[in-house]
């Protein structure tokens, strides 16, 4: 197994740092403090680096093709401007339940955009994984999840990796290019408590799975047809969130951490936990799919 180490980008000491995307048509990084209530925007060309501040916490932010971004807020889902910083809430996965957020969201080959929710203490079963199409149809996919995460589509569109985290377990599905549906769950791999819990996900051209591990201070790059450990990551954090591949050569691997849940010593002797870090990979990612509001 091949062991590098990833570099600090960015000290943001975000509480938790979660799902970064890249826009590759804008080429810059979007990713959120979801416990901070914000969303951050990182241009690598000048180095620019912006922040917003919600109401409630910000589970996801995903590009949508019209050019704005797709907000999974705390209150239900919205569209964001990053040029006039327009805010429109939508009637859309409403929540009114102030012990519930949303977690971890990505968009499908067929552009829609899929979502879990959970219950802000991680109590068991409180959640559930849904979809969200083009028209803002809501379909509820996954029922009963504990802290919904990781997402990705392999590169023949046929198959779906899903992650939650409690189960220490990736699962498979079987996802229908024609409908947008997920049938036929099944294990591809188990994953060693001692690992650190599975967390953020990305998928890389030769379909394999980068997973971050909360705990577990890395990223691991899995063979999910055997669940075969290939590469190790290391990152200076305890609490790693999720990862993503982006530069225009789709090799740098953007990751993100999390400062919530440390103790004090944990924090002195990881004082860039929540950061956000970087690794130039040896294979390249996956482009993202936009989001298609037809509205």
């Amino acid at each position: 197994m091949k062991t590098a180490k990833a570099d600090l980008l960015l000290d943001t000491k975000s509480i938790l740092g979660e799902g970064p995307v890249w826009d590759w048509k804008k080429q810059h990084l979007l990713w959120v403090d979801i416990e901070g209530n914000g969303l951050h925007l990182f241009n690598p060309v000048n180095k620019e680096h912006r922040q917003w501040a919600f109401d409630g916490m910000l589970g996801a932010a995903v590009p949508i093709e019209n050019g704005t971004v797709l907000l999974a807020l705390e209150s239900g889902l919205a569209t964001f401007d990053l040029v006039d910083e327009r805010l429109i809430k939508h009637p859309v996965l409403e929540n009114s339940n102030p012990e519930m957020r949303y977690n971890d969201g990505k968009v499908d080959p067929n552009g829609n955009f899929w979502i879990g929710s959970m219950h802000k203490k991680a109590a068991p079963k409180m959640g559930n994984f849904y979809r969200v199409d083009t028209q803002m149809n809501t379909t509820e996919h996954i029922a009963d999840t504990s802290i919904s995460n990781g997402l990705a589509w392999t590169s023949d569109q046929k198959t779906f990796y899903y992650i939650d985290t409690t189960v220490y377990e990736v699962w498979q599905y079987d996802y229908d290019i024609e409908t947008s549906e997920i049938k036929n769950k099944r294990v591809a791999f188990s994953i060693p408590k001692d690992f650190g819990g599975p967390d953020g996900m990305s998928i890389d051209c030769e379909d394999m799975l980068w997973i971050a591990h909360w705990g577990g201070n890395c990223i691991l790059r899995w063979n999910p047809n055997t669940g075969e450990v290939l590469e190790k990551v290391e990152i200076d954090a305890p609490h790693v969130t999720s990862c993503c591949f982006g530069g225009n050569d789709l090799k740098t691997l953007y990751i993100t951490t999390a400062r919530g849940g440390l103790s004090q010593s944990q924090l002195e002797e990881f004082p860039l936990s929540g950061g956000l870090f970087v690794y130039e990979s040896p294979v390249r990612g996956m482009p993202i799919n936009y989001f298609k509001d037809s509205e």
